[in-house]
């Protein structure tokens, strides 16, 4: 569960410090946020999550699955 949780909180801040910081410095022209997006980012760091979870659950398997042999 905290490799879930670190996940994604480490995608939150790479989403929206990191790149926000450096989209920033690259694309200086652009007037307003486009907030609109941030639903889809937000579904990202959901995913990344999922993700994340699906590798456990499968690693898991795998070693229980080696244990039986």
């Amino acid at each position: 569960m905290k490799y879930i949780i670190g996940t994604m909180i480490s995608f939150y801040i790479l989403i929206f410090w990191v790149f926000g910081f450096i989209e920033s410095i690259l694309f200086p022209w652009g007037g307003v946020k486009e907030t609109h997006l941030h639903p889809i980012y937000t579904g990202m760091i959901l995913l990344s999550g999922l993700i994340v979870a699906c590798t456990l659950i499968i690693l898991d398997e795998i070693k229980e699955n080696k244990n039986r042999k």
